[in-house]
């Protein structure tokens, strides 16, 4: 057996999360040396690539690429066949593609687009691609293992293939609950009819699997928690605050998840009153989750007022907004419309329903499902996608850049300035309409329309305590102003003190010099037996 058929045998879709940073490096070496034209790197990366995932049908195509350019390209055919095999099934693509273009034997290659064409909606028969979907009546336990997932490498995510059968049972039929946190803070669900709780397989517990920030894509409604922080005395944070500093590569896959109607609730821990004794720890926020002060259980409040809005929404309303994934969002907005204290549009507007964390026992139930029952279809208001631009530019330090993050619904920036505005251009689309809104600070930021769809952002960094947020709204022509999105303004230190570590780390402390002992002490010392240290 060679070395390809040895990992081809030991090779789990469990193992693709540890392989994900190579793999993105890879590619990138691999997509710079396509476009320099380097063909010997563009090998050395596909290569690499294919050894790292033997069974991912791109690498494989990407090998074949690069092979293309060898006076002898019989292994080119090889592997593009092999990639065909694995998945790689887009005839067009491969007929349009440059670098496959310089084939010589137009025969061979005619004969595999056919075949690529042939098998394009045949199942593949081995690696990930190969899953067969999980099974259950709506209610039940679905068990998710290898054997139901892909790898999503865009986003650095398991795709779960399932069927899930409706049950009749109630409006949470064919929603998912997921627990993260191994059952430390476990929602029941029998008061939820029809809600199926997902639960890995043994092998995945063994690995790990399954706990902790979020990882898979359902093709149902996801409902779920995790109360959990991280505890090491220096980098101490809650799940949502690693998400945007240290683990901020994950975001990528929390905007899908949002997208894609999954629902997912997190406690602050310590990073906001009244666990966290240091403030408001976080430099930005974002709608890919509900975070909740306090700590553990904590989320499963607005876990279950979520839950309560899917099984209250109109049957019709819940199917527009989950076809357009627009189920997350919609919760989002149907919450913080029901805020105690937020009863008009001009409240949901403000600062009132768009806290840093959701307060305890935080709202009108009578009124959530009062506005979840009553939504209609067009009703079901779009979500805003938001870029940021600046005029000026930023100031030059390598080791932390001020843009710590820009995804379509969430931005984050650390404004060095020590003094003096700073500019930034803001622009909307998604929506007929758009509305700005300053959450957070509002004493250090003004705003300037500058078209419907577009604001000039002026911060005072003289002036800021700790941070700017700005959400903005997207409606349609038949809804109201829907889930926010948010760009978010922060200085290196908060009003309380606190500065994250994650991007200035604390000064190391002056390495102290050994003194000098008299010899006898020094040997003394050697002999002397060590008490052991406690348990």
């Amino acid at each position: 057996m060679n070395g390809w058929a040895i990992l081809l045998a030991v090779l789990s879709v469990w193992d693709y999360p540890a392989r994900q940073a190579e793999h993105e490096r890879l590619a990138a070496n691999f997509l710079g040396a396509s476009r320099r034209g380097d063909t010997a790197a563009m090998y050395e990366a596909s290569e690499k690539g294919v050894k790292l995932l033997p069974e991912d049908p791109t690498w494989a195509f990407n090998l074949a690429c690069a092979l293309a350019y060898r006076k002898d390209q019989t292994a080119a055919f090889e592997a593009l066949e092999r990639a065909i095999d694995l998945g790689f099934r887009d005839a067009d693509k491969i007929t349009s593609d440059i670098d496959l273009s310089r084939l010589a034997d137009r025969k061979r290659l005619a004969e595999l687009v056919k075949y690529a064409r042939d098998t394009a909606a045949k199942p593949v028969l081995f690696g990930p691609g190969a899953s067969v979907p999980t099974t259950c009546v709506a209610g039940e336990t679905l068990s998710v293992g290898a054997q139901n997932l892909g790898w999503n490498f865009k986003y650095g995510c398991f795709e779960v293939k399932a069927k899930v059968a409706p049950s009749g049972l109630g409006g949470n039929d064919l929603d998912l609950y997921m627990n993260r946190d191994v059952f430390h803070s476990h929602l029941g669900t029998k008061e939820y009819p029809g809600l199926t709780e997902v639960l890995v397989d043994q092998e995945g517990r063994a690995r790990n699997m399954g706990v902790n920030f979020p990882d898979m894509l359902f093709p149902y409604p996801v409902f779920g928690n995790c109360s959990r922080a991280f505890t090491d005395p220096v980098m101490w944070r809650s799940l949502p605050r690693a998400l945007m500093t240290r683990d901020r590569r994950r975001l990528r896959a929390m905007e899908k998840f949002y997208l894609s109607n999954q629902i997912w609730v997190f406690p602050a821990n310590a990073d906001f009153p009244p666990a966290g004794i240091d403030g408001d720890c976080f430099m930005s926020v974002a709608p890919y989750w509900i975070v909740t002060a306090g700590a553990s259980w904590s989320d499963l409040y607005y876990l279950k007022a979520a839950l309560e809005i899917s099984r209250t929404l109109k049957p019709q309303t819940k199917k527009e907004a989950v076809s357009r994934g627009l189920l997350a969002p919609l919760v989002q907005n149907i919450l913080r419309r029901s805020l105690r204290g937020v009863t008009n549009e001009v409240d949901y507007l403000s600062a009132r329903a768009h806290p840093t964390c959701m307060p305890p026992n935080g709202l009108d139930m009578l009124r959530l499902k009062g506005i979840a029952s009553e939504m209609k279809p067009e009703e079901v208001p779009p979500v805003a996608f938001v870029a940021v631009s600046g005029p000026r530019p930023a100031p030059d330090d390598k080791k932390v850049p001020e843009c710590i993050f820009a995804t379509g619904c969430a931005s984050s920036f650390i404004l060095k300035d020590e003094a003096g505005k700073r500019e930034f251009f803001l622009r909307a689309k998604g929506g007929a309409g758009f509305k700005f809104s300053v959450v957070h600070g509002e004493e250090a930021v003004t705003l300037e329309t500058v078209r419907p769809d577009a604001v000039k952002v002026s911060v005072d960094t003289a002036v800021m305590t700790s941070r700017v947020d700005i959400a903005v709204f997207a409606r349609s022509n038949a809804s109201g102003w829907g889930a926010p999105s948010f760009v978010s303004f922060a200085k290196p230190v908060n009003d309380h003190g606190y500065s994250d570590p994650v991007f200035y780390p604390p000064p190391k402390p002056a390495e102290e010099k050994p003194s000098e002992k008299p010899q006898e002490m020094a040997e003394r010392e050697k002999t002397q037996e060590k008490t052991p240290e406690g348990k």
